[in-house]
């Protein structure tokens, strides 16, 4: 059991309607075959884009995390230099979470 206060983003997401399909977009990255490239995506969001940072926590040099994150910009689509396609990665990702 959580606080209300504490779960953050899955607060909003909470108020989706149930049933809710994940953006076409993002579907793809959700599929088993790129798992790692979601937990890459989701791990580099969670950090606000501090790629030191994300590639340290995930035992990844910096480089294999950039060559995944175009990875994941090819599978979806989204640029994620962009404000928007960023908070729809990473409400999306954070979703998947709850199903």
């Amino acid at each position: 059991v959580a606080e209300w206060g504490a779960i953050g983003p899955y607060r909003l997401i909470g108020l989706l309607p149930g049933g809710t399909e994940p953006d076409a977009a993002v579907r793809e990255l959700l599929t088993p075959s790129h798992r790692e490239m979601a937990t890459t995506a989701e791990a580099f969001l969670d950090r606000a884009g501090q790629a030191g940072r994300t590639a340290a926590d995930l035992g990844i040099h910096r480089q294999t995390l950039y060559y995944r994150l175009g990875r994941v910009e090819r599978i979806t689509g989204l640029d994620l230099d962009d404000g928007a396609d960023r908070l729809l990665l990473h409400l999306t990702l954070k979703a998947a979470r709850l199903d």
